[in-house]
């Protein structure tokens, strides 16, 4: 008896749980360790009362072992589905995934025991029907589905897993076809006038005008996304990737000049290759050990956000490095997330004694009494003494990160590669951020640089084609005339050309 109730209780949390039973089912299949990431879709797909859900994510996170084995297992053999439809992006695919399902079901050691036999007379490839009376039907993407009917049942589960290629997603007609039928055949092939019915729709971001793009903007889906990594290349499931392993992939990527294929595909971002305003060949990248902080003048510009529950939203800090001689921007730090007053000060402070930076720009716009007051109370009860720039906001957030464009483009700024991967995912997405505070912060670089009248110097004498800094800076490296050691924050010196205060911002 104590064997006999020992397996009932693996069955009832098998019954409760894909996530359960994937472990329990699967466990060849499934042998890392499920990430909290995965909660999400295991609440999607096991709450009937989402009926309609759509996942997006990355390559390689087992999203098809789930959506093809585990989750219709669990329908078949609790018998909770009468008629189960897998599309695939062909018809040879979605053969093949249900196939691969119909073999796990028959072969399975752990199924054989606890459920028996689910073959019936009916067991072909193009369809086939287990013993229980569950119906299992692949088909392709464009096939017919609409109409479909297993006795008087139409289908009460339809699983889509990436139906869309990196080919046919490049086509405008390709897409709209495929939505079009989508639409018109696939969410029509269920009986609306009942309840238990359940639409799965799981696949990679291909392409900011994709099925799965437009899906993820309904409102009457359940939308679960996952991320191979999050914005500083921090592994969302390091059983399956290291921090290293995914910087090294994030290293390749770049050297390659595809990081938006990387963030599109690991990481869901909507990035468009054909109306880009940021690409990826316009990002430049320095190591601090190659500069010397000494001949640049570094600020920090500060992005709060706007509410007054400041810990609600993204706060963004990024410190810029000028060089006017050299004519060159670094992005030599950055800080972006949800921060509460006492984290931001924290945060701020620190970048600013870090980095040695005398300046603090900060947009004041709608919270200036929230924001000024505190923040320069909090720097005097520290014994700190850094300039604080009011910046007033002009035009909106898409309109201000234009000012970076031409910056980029004449290849005058370099980034932290270290630091910069939140920044450059919001440059990649740009127009269609989620997100605004990274790339604004860095925006109001343009308007401290106008209004507080920092300007390059030439670097070419026009009478002898020779640089008028040459000997300068040759002789700082050389070692003949050092800057002094103790020259804190004054540190651009006779190095950059200032003709104006930062408070006429």
């Amino acid at each position: 008896m104590p064997v006999l109730d020992e397996v009932k209780d693996v069955l009832a949390a098998c019954c409760a749980s894909t996530k359960v039973l994937s472990k329990t089912i699967f466990p060849e299949r499934f042998y890392l360790p499920f990430a909290k990431m995965h909660d999400g879709i295991f609440e999607a797909i096991d709450d009937d009362r989402y009926q309609k859900v759509v996942i997006k994510a990355p390559r390689g996170l087992g999203k098809t072992s789930l959506a093809n084995l585990a989750y219709p297992a669990k329908k078949i053999l609790f018998r909770e589905k009468k008629y189960i439809v897998q599309i695939s992006n062909t018809s040879t695919q979605a053969v093949m995934q249900a196939e691969n399902l119909k073999q796990e079901l028959l072969k399975n050691e752990i199924i054989v025991k606890l459920f028996g036999s689910i073959k019936s007379e009916n067991f072909s490839k193009e369809q086939w029907v287990t013993s229980s009376g569950t119906m299992v039907m692949p088909r392709g993407s464009g096939q017919q589905v609409r109409g479909l009917l297993f006795g008087n049942s139409r289908p009460d589960l339809i699983i889509c897993d990436d139906l869309e290629d990196d080919e046919g997603v490049e086509s405008e007609e390709q897409r709209k076809k495929l939505k079009q039928w989508f639409f018109a055949d696939v969410l029509n092939s269920i009986s609306r006038h009942r309840s238990d019915w359940k639409i799965v729709y799981i696949g990679t971001l291909l392409h900011e005008d994709s099925l799965l793009a437009t899906l993820m903007e309904l409102k009457d889906w359940k939308k679960v996304e996952l991320s191979l990594f999050d914005d500083n290349y921090k592994s969302n499931w390091p059983d399956f990737m290291t921090d290293q392993a995914i910087w090294d992939m994030v290293e390749g990527y770049r050297e390659a000049g595809e990081l938006d294929v990387l963030y599109r595909e690991y990481k869901g971002e909507a990035i468009s290759k054909e109306d880009a305003i940021f690409r990826p060949s316009y990002f430049r990248y320095y190591e601090e050990s190659e500069i010397n902080p000494r001949q640049l003048e570094s600020i920090v510009i500060l992005d709060p956000a706007k509410t007054v529950k400041i810990h609600s939203a993204e706060s963004a800090l990024i410190c810029w490095g000028i060089d006017t001689v050299g004519n060159k921007l670094y992005v030599r730090d950055l800080v972006a997330k949800k921060m509460h007053p006492d984290e931001l000060y924290d945060e701020l402070f620190e970048m600013c004694k870090r980095m040695r930076a005398s300046v603090i720009g900060i947009e004041t716009t709608s919270l200036h009494d929230w924001i000024m007051y505190p923040l320069t109370n909090e720097m005097l009860r520290r014994g700190l003494n850094f300039e604080i720039v009011e910046i007033n906001a002009v035009g909106k957030k898409p309109e201000r990160a234009k000012w970076l464009v031409p910056l980029y483009r004449r290849g005058l700024v370099y980034h932290n590669k270290r630091v910069c991967g939140p920044l450059e995912a919001q440059m990649l997405s740009f127009p269609r951020n989620k997100r605004w505070d990274c790339i604004d912060a860095a925006a109001y670089i343009v308007k401290m640089l106008a209004e507080g009248q920092r300007y390059f110097l030439s670097t070419l004498d026009t009478k002898t084609g020779d640089s008028p800094v040459a000997d300068y800076v040759e002789a700082d490296i050389e070692g003949e005339e050092p800057l002094p050691e103790d020259d804190d924050l004054d540190i651009a010196g006779d190095m950059i050309l200032r003709t104006g205060s930062w408070r006429t911002v």
